[in-house]
């Protein structure tokens, strides 16, 4: 999709390509009407062709054009190109939250607060028009640079009033490590699918891992609906017993068992204070740092007890010779055969 970078279509000027899926490329463009950047994701030419394909697509510019909120990037308008289409998107300067877990390893608690409820705040608005999002995930919350944070890619929200289940699996749709368990099982989806899905980000944001870490996706899954996810205590001691029981109401497996909507969770999360006292808490560089002192530590220590091992030796082996040669030593008569 190269050949659409430098070209000007229905006045928007293709600069570079920003991200790809498995379903479309995503631009940056220049809006020359309006001066300003925008970002416009267009269909994957191996699947422009398919009639499904592209009402879906368009299906999700419709859904994300209601949702107008300050944490939910806007769809502006939908254009076309070639025999393509694409969805013209408010640009966002930032960074991911997978990109932001991957330069700092974790998370403090002030940190993850901030982020966590402006989250909250887009996905409770979506709730409130009938939507529910079926991707949480890091990847698709956008931090902008003056931290606002904005939730990506309803492209696959489906509508509450839609009861129908999933009931073939190419239509369970979701990322494996945030997927709740209804979502996995094909069975009829509600808002609380994305209190578990934001349950394992919030998981993420402060061990650097999701709740169910494993080495395929089957096992992920089958973990998801099957078994319990480690403490938050184990991971570190940090933490408010409230939001611990915070992320732990979320990761249940029975949807009636999860907080009633997002606002409950905003509300619980505004009662824990934010100040930030949590000493476990090491931005990226500063553990490697931390890590290196360790090592430098470590190897001097071990040096040390090499030396003291080579001493003793060496010390061990001196008293065993001088022993064997005061007993090996021959007496005067020995030494002088005419003695007598």
């Amino acid at each position: 999709m190269n050949e659409l970078i430098g070209k000007t279509i229905d006045g928007f000027n293709f600069i570079s390509i920003i991200g790809e899926g498995g379903m479309a490329f995503v631009y940056k463009a220049y809006d020359q009407k309006l001066d300003r950047f925008v970002a416009i994701k267009v269909i994957h030419p191996r699947i422009s062709h398919s009639l499904i394909s592209l009402q879906r697509f368009k299906k999700e510019a419709r859904n994300q054009a209601k949702l107008l909120h300050p944490n939910i990037i806007a769809v502006l308008d939908l254009i076309k190109i070639s025999s393509s289409v694409g969805i013209v998107m408010e640009y966002v300067e930032g960074e991911s939250l997978s990109q932001l877990l991957k330069r700092c390893s974790r998370l403090d608690f002030a940190k993850t607060k901030e982020i966590l409820r402006q989250a909250l705040a887009g996905l409770n608005f979506a709730h409130s028009f009938g939507f529910v999002h079926r991707d949480i995930k890091p990847s698709n919350i956008i931090i902008r640079k003056d931290g606002v944070v904005k939730i990506a890619d309803f492209g696959i929200a489906k509508s509450f009033s839609d009861s129908r289940p999933n009931s073939t699996a190419s239509n369970i749709i979701g990322t494996a490590f945030y997927m709740s368990p209804e979502q996995i099982k094909g069975e009829h989806l509600s808002h609380h699918s994305d209190i578990y899905s934001i349950g394992c980000t919030a998981y993420e944001m402060v061990t650097g891992y999701p709740p169910f870490y494993l080495p395929n996706d089957f096992k992920v899954l089958q973990a998801h609906i099957m078994d319990v996810h480690a403490p938050l205590e184990n991971w570190r001691s940090d933490l408010p017993q409230a939001f611990i029981s915070l992320v732990n109401d979320s990761l249940q497996k029975q949807p009636r068992n999860r907080p009633k909507s997002c606002e409950v969770l905003i509300k619980r999360l505004d009662s824990i204070p934010s100040l930030n006292f949590y000493p476990n808490y090491l931005p990226q560089h500063e553990t490697k740092a931390a890590t290196r002192k360790a090592k430098s530590n470590y190897v001097f220590l071990k040096i040390i007890l090499i030396l003291l091992t080579i001493l003793i030796c060496f010390l061990v082996i001196k008293n065993v010779r001088i022993t064997n040669f005061e007993k090996e030593e021959p007496t005067n008569k020995q030494l002088n055969p005419f003695s007598r």
